[in-house]
């Protein structure tokens, strides 16, 4: 098999993990399903603090179970907690059923985390495509929001119960394990354990001092955090979408709405990765203005606004997240990515507080409000303090920083 069919296989898989492992039909109605079951507005802004937490608390102990097991069975152990989160939901439908389940997935995430976005970018650079990870993250994340958005007709499969909801959720699961067990990676370290004797404390520890004496490492990890975190409303859609009006039945038509702007975005994202970082920074402002536009109408018709900022977001998203892989060392990768990880889900967990804190006010469109405002600060803030400090250069193989390499390189 010659290299390009090689690439081509990968490349294939990756895209249909990405794919299975969003088609979770459960995802328009499982927020809806916990709020039947006694949850109210602030329990369920709960249950995604837990998820998060599960993620953020974990995320050393998991980065070290993956350099013992390596990438591929780190993946599939994920794929398997997250499933016994969704069994556990149908079986044991409480506060502490939903909490635990959340917990599990979370899990999952910072194994996700860790595993499979490192995994795509230093395959691509092992065979000499690093050129082209912006492209394969805008792939994948239209082929993650596709998968999101067929999920979105789970709302339409009421009638047959949330049992076989979750049946179809499982068979997902199990299809999104088959594409990561027919991955051949080319350095094999996927495969097997790595038996290399590694002192992660230490190797965490530098990660850290990576970051902190590399600007661009830093600013570029805390701009992606605050972009894709505080513009994420996915799991609120479905309770959002009743609020405005919408029969249950259909709610799932608003996810697939949004996912399809978001879509939108990724697909074009890649033709402006060489875009001045100032319009980055002012299309960030864009979106948080469009989210208060959204929450001043906050009615079906005033989706059209939220369909603007997702697709600005969304773009914008691929390509901060696409600028911080390249300020990164290889060797220390999956560490500063696990760092990445817990501030992900540090951020998130803000998100959740405000928006809890919005229907703790009597509505959502307080909590779209909120982070609208927001999101206008962090775009005027990077136009103010970050400015062009991190502009990218175009090199031979990769983008190339203007500064020097963290560990003292050029």
């Amino acid at each position: 098999m010659n290299k390009k069919s090689e690439l081509r296989r990968f490349l294939r898989n990756v895209y249909g993990y990405s794919f299975f492992n969003k088609l979770i039909l459960l995802t328009p109605v499982y927020a809806i399903f916990m709020q039947e079951h006694g949850l109210t507005d602030i329990q369920l802004a709960l249950m995604f603090v837990i998820l998060s937490a599960g993620t953020f608390l974990t995320q050393i102990p998991v980065t070290w179970i993956t350099n013992k097991l390596g990438t591929k069975p780190a993946i599939l152990l994920g794929q398997l907690l997250k499933a016994l989160a969704f069994v556990l939901w149908l079986v044991w439908p409480t506060f502490w059923g939903f909490a635990i389940g959340m917990f599990l997935w979370g899990v999952e995430w910072a194994f996700f985390n860790v595993s499979f976005e490192g995994m795509v970018y230093d395959e691509l650079r092992a065979r000499h495509h690093g050129r082209m990870y912006a492209r394969v993250l805008g792939t994948r994340y239209n082929l993650q929001a596709i998968g999101t958005a067929l999920s979105a007709f789970g709302s339409l499969l009421m009638f047959a119960g949330y049992g076989w909801i979750t049946f179809a959720s499982l068979v997902a699961l199990g299809l999104s394990c088959v594409c990561v067990m027919r991955m051949r990676l080319r350095s094999g370290a996927g495969d097997k354990p790595r038996h290399r004797k590694t002192n992660f404390v230490k190797l965490f520890k530098t990660g850290v001092r990576i970051c902190g004496r590399t600007p661009c490492i830093l600013l570029m990890l805390l701009l992606s955090l605050f972009v894709a975190n505080i513009a994420y409303l996915d799991d609120y859609l479905s309770p959002i979408g009743v609020e405005i009006g919408m029969p249950v039945e259909f709610v799932g038509m608003i996810q697939f709405f949004i996912l399809g702007c978001a879509v939108l975005g990724q697909t074009f994202a890649y033709r402006f990765a060489r875009v001045r970082d100032w319009i980055l920074y002012l299309t960030i402002c864009a979106g948080g203005v469009a989210f208060i536009v959204f929450s001043l109408f906050y009615s079906v018709a005033g989706l059209w606004a939220l369909g603007v900022a997702y697709v600005l977001f969304s773009a914008v998203n691929v390509l901060l997240y696409s600028r911080f892989q390249d300020f990164l060392p290889t060797t220390y990768r999956s560490v500063i990515l696990s760092l990445y990880s817990i501030g992900d889900n540090l951020v998130y967990i803000g998100t959740c507080l405000v928006i809890g804190l919005g229907g703790m006010l009597g509505s959502w469109r307080y909590s779209v409000l909120i982070l609208g405002t927001v999101l206008v600060g962090v775009g005027l803030w990077a136009l103010l303090f970050i400015r062009d400090k991190c502009e990218l250069v175009p090199s031979p193989g990769r983008n190339a920083p203007k500064t020097s390499h963290p560990t003292g390189k050029a």
